[in-house]
């Protein structure tokens, strides 16, 4: 068992039903926003193609923020409110994808390895944001 399913499970408020998922996109986001960040910086290394990644720099940047966000929204789990949580969890999710349809595309036209990297976790994080907004009750 990972340290953050062992914290939210001795958490007094947490649903012991969505402990799993709860965890999961915790981690989901936590490795997202490094991923981006690291995509965004090695964008900004690529020399003569600069000019082509600002558009997914820039998403990777707020990609980057919200999967921040969204950590701090979910860690805030004993009297958060449903209807924050889900928008939170919405927004992560549009955020994810946006930033891996683009890294998709780098990824394939460009052969960029970066790109794909950060798209991979990008879905992973959508995948997890949207298991945990279906539990989540409104």
């Amino acid at each position: 068992m990972d340290t953050l399913t062992r914290m939210l499970r001795t958490h007094p408020q947490t649903n012991p039903a969505t402990v799993d998922q709860l965890a999961a996109c915790l981690q989901a986001c936590l490795e997202c926003e490094a991923t981006c960040a690291l995509c965004a910086d090695a964008c900004l290394n690529e020399g003569e193609h600069l000019h082509h990644l600002t558009h997914c720099i820039t998403l990777n940047t707020q990609c980057a923020a919200v999967c921040r966000a969204t950590m701090q929204v979910l860690a805030a789990t004993g009297q958060g409110d449903a209807q924050v949580m889900r928008a939170q969890l919405a927004a992560c999710l549009r955020a994810c994808q946006a930033c891996a349809e683009e890294c998709e595309r780098h990824a394939q036209e460009m052969d960029m390895a970066h790109c794909a990297v950060c798209a991979e976790s990008c879905r992973r994080c959508e995948q997890a944001c949207q298991a945990l907004l279906a539990s989540v009750s409104a």
